[in-house]
């Protein structure tokens, strides 16, 4: 059997992804190599992710070094292998032709040395930077953009920061936050009366609990199950809601997948899962990139009774969520105390207006007093 080289490639981690950073190798080069088996490991500012081999074979040839920003599909390195793998479409056809013979053998010096692969193009805005680096200017408060990179394809480098003057750090939030800001928002407050569901709560966090209920809402009002993508409403057949966890490398969405399907206990179980895989940097690529709906803030641990949370395009909503605390009420014949939580729910005003909004935190509310929908 011909053994074939398969290079092996920058994986894409995501729909905006262009580059990304590699981080160190799992294997050496002459290392046998199986289908599935970790080899190496990269990064983007989103994500670090394990990249396995594609076929089985002899890790040839390793074309990337530690803290080199190389760009989608550009070879990583190079795996000898008796299997086809990837080349199996372009064996079935017929063999090109050979080339000419020439007369005498070409000189080493004159052969055209192998192109190198292109610098990767950085998306408007995005400063290239090594992991390290970029959690070192979040530490300090350092804008990437004011310093000056010396390392490969003009990458920031931890040195490059550690000389750096502190700066507000908030070059990152502001280029997202425009991206927000552009769409048409309303937002409708609601005080959340949790009583009744704090019977039956059983010491489970309330982040999850408002997540359930945030997800069988939505569940229940389909035209809010929806993403606003080139200009037309799509409406999801799942019900995704992502969920914003604050890390020291910035904050990171997973999608939880139809999370009122589980059961409470599995749930909160996989909130805790998510949350410390995030602070980790060791959340999947399908958890960052699968379709949601809706994105989950919960800051009531800080001690915050009521914000607005911006909308993450393309989702229809985000729900902000706020302390839970007992709040002082009218009760018959005086006063008295119930336990409330005040949140918010920012819609895409294209595609709702601030009554649906009102219906489904009506929604959220009925869930947290029955259970369901």
């Amino acid at each position: 059997m011909v053994s074939n080289r398969v290079p092996l490639v920058m994986p894409k981690m995501s729909m905006t992804m262009t580059e990304g950073v590699f981080l160190a190798w799992r294997k050496a080069e002459g290392d046998p190599v199986r289908q599935g088996e970790v080899v190496c490991e990269v990064t983007t500012d989103k994500v670090d992710m394990e990249v396995e081999a594609t076929v089985d074979g002899v890790l040839a040839e390793l074309v990337a070094a530690p803290e080199d920003v190389i760009a989608v599909g550009e070879p990583i390195a190079y795996v000898d292998s008796e299997s086809a793998g990837l080349l199996d479409g372009l064996l079935d056809g017929p063999a090109p032709p050979a080339p000419a013979p020439s007369p005498e053998r070409e000189p080493e010096q004159a052969r055209a040395a192998p192109p190198e692969p292109a610098a990767a193009v950085p998306e408007p805005g995005r400063v290239a930077a090594v992991p390290a680096a970029r959690l070192l200017a979040a530490e300090r408060g350092i804008d990437l953009a004011t310093v000056r990179p010396t390392g490969p394809w003009q990458t920031i480098r931890v040195s490059d920061v550690e000389g750096q003057r502190r700066g507000n750090g908030r070059g990152v939030v502001a280029r997202l936050a425009e991206a927000s800001v552009r769409i048409p928002q309303v937002v409708v407050y609601r005080d959340l009366d949790l009583e009744t569901a704090a019977a039956r709560r059983a010491g489970r966090p309330w982040t999850a609990e408002f997540l359930r209920a945030f997800a069988a809402a939505l569940r229940g009002h389909p035209e809010l199950n929806v993403a606003w993508t080139d200009g037309t409403v799509r409406g999801h057949e799942r019900v995704g809601v992502a969920l914003a966890v604050d890390t020291p490398r910035g904050p990171r969405t997973p999608v939880l997948t139809d999370p009122d399907l589980r059961s409470p206990d599995a749930l909160a179980a996989l909130v805790a899962d998510v949350a410390r895989r995030a602070h980790a940097g060791r959340l999947s690529l399908a958890e960052l990139s699968a379709p949601a709906a809706a994105t989950v803030s919960d800051l009531g641990a800080l001690g915050v009774r009521a914000f607005q949370a911006l909308l993450t395009p393309p989702q229809a909503a985000a729900l902000a969520v706020g302390a839970v605390e007992p709040v002082v009420v009218p009760v018959p014949g005086g006063i008295g105390t119930r336990l409330r939580c005040t949140v918010g729910l920012t819609v895409d005003h294209r595609i709702a207006d601030g009554a649906a909004a009102a219906r489904l935190l009506g929604t959220v509310q009925r869930v947290l007093d029955a259970g369901t929908v």
